[in-house]
């Protein structure tokens, strides 16, 4: 899946910091080396208020508003200051109070919520408990298609169960399940609102109804959407920045130029060709990331049906050449599918178990031998691809390249955004495809939130892949609340994934972000996506 929906809230949440108390200090920014880079962890807290700035959306403009809808990153980058879930992710993605100010999990089955008082939407009306849980059933209706729904797979139901509270309860442990409670899952809408608008809420017309730093000053399609400080928020830590106008602009070359010039403010995901340009110019910061570029298997039939051909194509890829020249040295390669970032609890067990697998290297002449000894890895092999990521495009050509040379047949299909989409969903469209070459990131560090999608019968599950001792330790990782040992658990499934290569991990990529010199107070991370960013800047 291209984006999984992934630490444990539960004990943390009763004690977590308001986000003020949590947020980064003053002095110069903290980073580390990693790779080439310097990995930044803090920033210089924004001073000043910034009357406001453009914002550009490397991924184009928004289809909806809806976060309901929020899977796609330019969906997300807007509507992360527009919309709030129950709590949200602070630094190091701890879990903090946001519409909901604490949390009870009196059994495996069972947590209690406590929605803050005071808290409203935009229009001044106050968040009730039925405004909460119709957000969640909107998103659990099936009709609407939000993808978010995955994360209800045990649920039992949701109720309110007295003044300012609600009661979810599962039908069996899911340890993954709290950390939804600050996804776009358990985003609050306005009922009246959403319910008035029918079809068209989250569209321009539409519009939406929520309760967090911005709201919606103007959306002029094709153009732009501005955003509006909500001076009435509930949280005391106020935004500096009065209006964030968010523009799209999709090549990359113009949006180098406009970050340059100084008509666009920031932009994260800048385009690699201009880092070195920008970093003169303003600041240039990178964030270890949750995310893992990876070639999946669709079809275990055929050529991939045989393991030699599998761990041929492990052998035959150039991970330095594509960290060194595709991504500038701005990743790292990875042994597991699920990047070390994402380690948010066990961290001494997943440590040894990554330890014990085999670091990634290009080894021509194994990957030669193996082909030698196998009719099956002779065969031809269909390697789909997005072009419209052109750190995708060339990863794929190097791999068909370097499978040319070690005596396979890989035949690259080139997919339209719609048709690579539509691969996530239909069966159909993936037919005729053998090997998917895609990127996509946790939402949250819980390697299980990924490692599940791969059990037998997953709608995820493209490849079919079936290992009864791969579910049987994801199953038992599912419902152990300690922490080592669901590390012990999932690390298990890992070492199994990996004999088998049922995907063949490639990549993490860093989080970037670029903003100019006279702004201050953004530090990169994954966690933009699902929480307020805009709301930490402000003039340096």
């Amino acid at each position: 899946m291209t984006r999984p929906r992934p630490a444990a809230l539960a004990a943390a949440l009763l004690s977590a910091c308001t986000l003020t108390a949590c947020a980064g200090g003053g002095g110069a920014p903290a980073a580390g080396r990693a790779a080439g880079v310097s990995v930044t962890t803090s920033v210089p807290a924004a001073t000043t208020e910034v009357e406001a700035i453009t914002w550009n959306v490397p991924a184009g403009e928004p289809p909806t508003l809806d976060p309901a809808r929020s899977a796609i990153d330019s969906v997300s980058t807007v509507v992360a200051n527009l919309c709030e879930g129950l709590f949200t992710l602070g630094p190091g993605y701890r879990p903090e109070p946001a519409l909901a100010t604490s949390i009870e999990h009196p059994d495996p089955l069972t947590y209690v919520i406590r929605l803050r008082a005071g808290a409203t939407f935009w229009n001044g009306d106050p968040v009730t408990p039925e405004d909460v849980l119709y957000s969640v059933e909107r998103v659990l209706d099936p009709k609407l298609g939000s993808s978010w729904i995955g994360w209800a797979a045990h649920l039992d139901g949701i109720t309110a169960t007295g003044d300012g509270e609600i009661t979810v309860k599962l039908k069996k442990p899911d340890v993954v399940v709290p950390n939804f409670f600050a996804m776009p899952a358990f985003f609050v809408v306005q009922k009246e609102h959403a319910e008035k608008a029918g079809k068209d809420f989250g569209t321009a017309t539409g519009g939406v109804m929520c309760t967090g730093p911005y709201k919606v000053g103007d959306w002029a399609q094709g153009r732009h959407i501005t955003l509006t400080r909500n001076d009435a928020w509930w949280n005391p830590r106020k935004p500096k920045v009065g209006n964030v106008r968010f523009t799209f602009v999709t090549d990359p070359a113009a949006q180098a130029a406009a970050l340059a010039g100084g008509d666009v403010d920031g932009q994260f995901n800048v385009p690699r060709a201009a880092h070195d340009q920008l970093a003169a110019k303003g600041h240039l910061l990178y964030g270890a990331s949750l995310a893992t570029t990876f070639l999946s298997v669709i079809n275990p039939d055929g050529a991939l049906s045989d393991p030699a051909t599998r761990q041929a194509l492990h052998a035959l890829i150039d991970y330095r050449g594509i960290i060194q020249s595709v991504y500038r040295g701005t990743a790292q390669p990875l042994r597991a599918l699920v990047p070390p970032q994402a380690w948010g609890y066990g961290k001494d067990v997943y440590q040894a178990a990554y330890d014990r697998l085999p670091q990634p290297a290009q080894d021509l002449g194994k990957a030669k031998s193996l082909v030698a000894g196998s009719a099956r890895a002779k065969e031809k092999m269909v390697l789909a691809y997005t072009p419209a990521i052109e750190e995708e495009n060339r990863i794929a050509t190097a791999i068909a390249d370097a499978a040319t040379r070690a005596g396979m047949r890989i035949e690259l299909k080139p997919l339209t955004a719609e048709q690579f989409g539509a691969v996530f969903s239909s069966p159909q469209a993936r037919a005729g495809i053998d090997l998917l070459l895609s990127s996509g990131y946790l939402d949250f560090p819980e390697p299980l939130a990924y490692y599940q999608f791969f059990t037998t019968g997953n709608f995820y599950n493209f490849g079919g892949y079936e290992n009864k001792e791969y579910d049987a330790a994801i199953a038992a990782a599912l419902v152990t609340a300690d922490d080592a040992a669901r590390a012990r658990q999932v690390a298990k499934a890992q070492a199994i994934m990996a004999k088998d290569l049922v995907n063949i991990p490639i990549a993490t990529q860093y989080v970037n972000v670029y903003y100019g010199s006279h702004l201050a107070g953004l530090v990169p991370r994954q966690s933009y996506l699902n929480t307020p960013w805009a709301a930490g800047l402000g003039g340096a």
